[in-house]
């Protein structure tokens, strides 16, 4: 059962009462910049962290969330980035200095992308504090019908609770009908409306 709650401007309450193995949601727009807060408030005292970025470049959303400087120590991200020509078509993986980076070949590809995020969670537990920030549902329910999306997130968010990872799911509710967001939020432990 989902509560609802809301995040102070910063996002910083909400973080730091998040805890291990809880799902929240986000609900902002897409384009406020505010919607970044509650994540980078997650990330600031993460051991791993685990992003799933399907409309911009990793690097840009790990900078987003990391604004302060402070990225921790082992980095795993799930790309749908059309832009790096040969590797996002192979879904070809890279690892630098503790990332890696996965590439799927599209938002509607749900199955390549929880296989990683679960593979990332799992590589990533017993390392401490891990967070995941998949930004965002909104793309993927472009690209899938809600049934779908609904059953991704319900495996996704099993895994965190398993893993004992904290996870923020990010949507802008202005994108979906009430139905589809009640259907959502029903995923998740907790709403935060930025």
């Amino acid at each position: 059962m989902s509560r609802q709650g809301t995040v102070d401007p910063t996002g910083a309450d909400s973080a730091r009462t998040t805890p291990r193995g809880e799902n929240v949601l986000v609900l902002a727009s897409s384009m406020d910049a505010a919607a970044d807060e509650p994540c980078r408030s997650l990330t600031s005292d993460a051991d791993a962290l685990v992003v799933v970025s399907l409309s911009e470049s990793p690097d840009r959303r790990l900078r987003a969330i990391t604004a302060d400087g402070r990225r921790p120590a082992q980095v795993g991200a799930i790309s749908c980035d059309t832009t790096r020509g040969a590797a996002a078509a192979s879904g070809s993986s890279q690892s630098a200095g503790g990332s890696a980076i996965v590439t799927v070949p599209s938002p509607a590809d749900l199955t390549g992308i929880g296989m990683h995020a679960e593979r990332l969670l799992t590589r990533f537990e017993g390392v401490g504090r891990v967070a995941l920030c998949v930004h965002s549902l909104t793309t993927l329910l472009q690209y899938a019908d809600t049934r779908a999306v609904f059953r991704f997130g319900h495996a996704l968010t099993r895994k965190v609770r398993e893993t004992g990872a904290t996870a923020y799911f990010h949507l802008d509710p202005a994108t979906v009908d009430q139905r589809t967001l009640r259907t959502m939020r029903s995923l998740f432990d907790r709403t935060v409306e930025v």
